[in-house]
C-alpha cells in the first residue's frame, strides 16, 4: 500500500486551546458540536492526543457567520439519546433544534 498522497500540519494543544478560547467556545462544547468524545478532545487539549486534521478546519469553518448555531442545531438533531436524561426519549433535541447545557456532567 502507498503512503498518503499529502503531509498535513498538526495543529498543538496549545494553538486548539487559542482558538477555542478565541471563538469563545470551551472543550466540552467542541466535543458536543463535532459529536466527539469529551475525553478525546481533552487528550487533545492538554497534549495527549495528536489533533486529527479535520479540526483546523472545523475550526475555520466555524469562524463563518451563523457557523457555531446552524452547528448546534445540526448536532442537536443528531442526539439519539440523553443518557442524563433518558426520561426525555428518542432523539430529544429533533424539535428543540437545541444542544444541552455545555456544564452538565459528562461521562
Amino acid at each position: 500500500m502507498s503512503p498518503p498522497r499529502f503531509v498535513h500540519r498538526k495543529i498543538s494543544a496549545e494553538d486548539f486551546k487559542a482558538e477555542l478560547a478565541k471563538q469563545g467556545m470551551s472543550v466540552p462544547a467542541f466535543a458536543r458540536v463535532w459529536c466527539q468524545n469529551l475525553s478525546t478532545v481533552t487528550k487533545w487539549a492538554n497534549g495527549g492526543n495528536d489533533i486529527p486534521t479535520w479540526v483546523p478546519i472545523a475550526l475555520t469553518m466555524m469562524t463563518l457567520p451563523n457557523a457555531h448555531g446552524t452547528a448546534r442545531m445540526a448536532a442537536a438533531a443528531m442526539i439519539e439519546e440523553d443518557r442524563l436524561h433518558p426520561e426525555l426519549g428518542k432523539f430529544p433535541y429533533q424539535k428543540l433544534r437545541q444542544m444541552p447545557a455545555d456544564d452538565e456532567i459528562e461521562e
